[in-house]
C-alpha cells in the first residue's frame, strides 16, 4: 500500500475510534487530550475536542484554539467537572479533581476542516498539541 494511503487509512481507524481509548492516563493523575481527531458531524461520537485537566488545588484553567496562522479561532469552554473517569462517576460542575474542557468546531462559527492547535493554561503549566478536523 503506498505511504499516503497507509496514512489516509490510519487517520480513518484513529477517527472511528471511540474518545475513552485515549483517557485512560488521567486516572493517574495526568492532564491529557482525549481525542485528537475530531469529526462534528452530529452523530455523538468525537463531535467536540475535549481535554481532561487533572486541576487538584481548583486553579484556574483555560484553553485556547488557534488556527495554523496562530490567530486565536475559539476559547475552550468547561464541560464538567468530575473526580475520576467512567460513566460509573458521578459528574458535578461544582466540585472534582478533573476538569474537562471543550471546542466544539460547530460553535461560534464553522470551522473548516484541517489542523488546528491547542494550548490549555494550568498554573504554571503549559500543555500544547494538534487537533484535526475532518470534514
Amino acid at each position: 500500500m503506498p505511504a499516503n494511503k497507509s496514512a489516509l487509512f490510519l487517520l480513518a481507524a484513529l477517527a472511528l475510534c471511540p474518545a475513552a481509548a485515549f483517557c485512560a492516563a488521567s486516572a493517574l493523575g495526568q492532564s491529557l487530550a482525549l481525542n485528537k481527531l475530531v469529526t462534528p458531524n452530529g452523530d455523538a461520537k468525537n463531535d467536540t475536542f475535549i481535554f481532561r485537566c487533572h486541576n487538584p488545588r481548583d486553579s484556574d484553567v483555560e484553553g485556547r484554539i488557534y488556527d495554523l496562522h496562530g490567530r486565536e479561532v475559539a476559547v475552550m469552554r468547561l464541560k464538567q467537572r468530575s473526580n475520576g473517569v467512567g460513566p460509573s462517576i458521578a459528574v458535578d460542575n461544582n466540585s472534582g479533581i478533573y476538569y474537562d474542557l471543550e471546542w466544539n468546531p460547530n460553535s461560534g462559527g464553522h470551522h473548516p476542516g484541517g489542523l488546528y492547535i491547542y494550548q490549555v493554561r494550568l498554573e504554571s503549566k503549559v500543555f500544547k498539541g494538534t487537533i484535526v478536523v475532518i470534514r
